[in-house]
């Protein structure tokens, strides 16, 4: 039995990514601007595709979220084994494709857009556990999650295809 080298008790201290503002080459902007952050957000997207390819693996992602204008933001990257289509396992995307019928969508409607009360949104998932609020949308400007009744999201994707009757 081998013996455990690490002492009970010992934590691994984590290196910070960046030290100090004082090391950037180019000087910190006062402010954050939607250009910026989308500038950010597609450099960033492409420096991770950069390094997963090295691991045979892909990326998916670079939404921002928690957008502070003066402070910061968050941004999420998926990395993941690829499939056949080049796309990363989706557990949401599965379950939405089995569960979309019964609740008057189609399974190709996983990501679909859809304007309501003036805003873009954007399908992300279905809770069956919700039976008044099922359909999981997200906010395209911002990426802020949001519950929306089945049936009025069956209504908007309808209005956005032009139908007009049932």
């Amino acid at each position: 039995m081998k013996k455990n080298k690490r002492k009970a008790g010992q934590t691994v201290a984590r290196q910070p990514i960046q030290e100090s503002t004082s090391k950037a080459k180019v000087p910190p902007p006062r402010n954050l601007t939607p250009p910026l952050c989308d500038r950010l957000r597609r450099d960033l997207l492409k420096a991770c595709q950069g390094v997963v390819e090295t691991h045979g693996l892909t990326v998916e992602g670079g939404e921002l979220s928690d957008i502070d204008l003066r402070h910061g933001f968050n941004i999420s990257f998926r990395v993941g084994i690829p499939m056949e289509d080049g796309a990363i396992y989706s557990p949401e995307k599965a379950m939405f494709e089995v569960l979309a019928l019964p609740f008057g969508l189609e399974p190709s409607d996983y990501g679909r857009t859809f304007k309501a009360r003036g805003e873009m949104f954007r399908i992300v998932a279905i809770n069956p556990n919700r039976p008044k609020y099922p359909i999981s949308v997200e906010r395209v400007s911002d990426g802020r999650g949001f519950k929306f009744p089945a049936e009025d999201v069956v209504l908007y994707i309808r209005n956005a295809e032009g139908h007009v009757g049932p």
